[in-house]
């Protein structure tokens, strides 16, 4: 088995910078894993987090999913998104905002849902209820101030695929919760990673992903659902070159597919 995996392991050490990878096949239990916990600034892996937060509460009845959230200009931020572009838009579901930050990454949808649900509640809920370690949330999208003092928030490839675990499993919050997170993930449009070629083999949505980048930062986190062998695949790299680590994503996840159904 340990041959088996021996060229992405040396494709991985041969990685500038720092790079992490975390596979399973939820059929089989077969497992890869490289620098696995390795503490990763999480960009917007962290939106996943922030949705198993909320339908947490939603479950918990303290949250509506068609309830109306209210938001002004100074929570909107730049980029990723769309609401920062709609001028006469200051108020939109619950249901609608979680949509936009896992969908489009909206960075002023996360921060309206940061808002709503409290930092300090959050990282209550990372730490207590499903006890991670290295996952935190400490500053809001684009806040890029607190990123200059060293407020940064962060996750590994490991915490981040067992959760995508979970709720391919239907463990995390509800079995109707994790259906409906998972829904949500496959209508991920960002499909420029571990997609990209998996994307012409599969029906549309059947990979439910999210991707993170900031300058130097790539990542993408993906449930490969298919019939047979569903499995989990993520690829994290910081301090990388962008462009080179996105293509290695790209053609690593073809070729543990061609493996695979082999």
């Amino acid at each position: 088995m340990e041959n088996r995996w021996e060229w992405l392991r040396e494709g991985l050490d041969r990685q500038p910078g720092q790079v992490s990878c975390w596979y399973r096949n939820l059929t089989t239990g077969e497992t890869f894993a490289w620098q696995e916990q390795t503490v990763h600034s999480s960009a917007s892996i962290i939106k996943i987090y922030l949705m198993a937060f909320l339908f947490q509460k939603m479950a918990e009845g303290s949250l509506k999913p068609e309830q109306r959230i209210a938001f002004s200009t100074d929570q909107l931020a730049p980029s990723a998104g769309a609401l920062s572009y709609l001028r006469d838009l200051r108020e939109l579901s619950l249901r609608d905002l979680i949509e936009l930050m896992i969908i489009l990454s909206d960075n002023s949808a996360t921060n309206i849902l940061i808002d709503l649900a409290g930092m300090q509640e959050i990282n209550q809920y990372l730490d207590r209820s499903l006890e991670l370690k290295h996952t935190r949330l400490r500053r809001r999208m684009m806040d890029l101030e607190a990123a200059a003092r060293g407020q940064d928030n962060t996750t590994s490839a490991l915490e981040t695929g067992l959760i995508l675990e979970r709720i391919r499993r239907g463990t995390l919050v509800s079995p109707e919760a994790s259906r409906e997170m998972l829904r949500i993930l496959k209508n991920q449009q960002d499909d420029s990673l571990i997609p990209w070629f998996l994307g012409e083999r599969w029906p549309e949505h059947t990979i439910a992903h999210k991707t993170g980048g900031l300058d130097g930062v790539v990542h993408d986190a993906a449930i490969v659902d298919i019939p047979s062998e569903p499995y989990i695949l993520c690829f994290f790299g910081s301090q990388v070159s962008v462009p080179d680590y996105g293509r290695f994503i790209q053609d690593a996840a073809r070729e543990i597919e061609d493996r695979r159904a082999k």
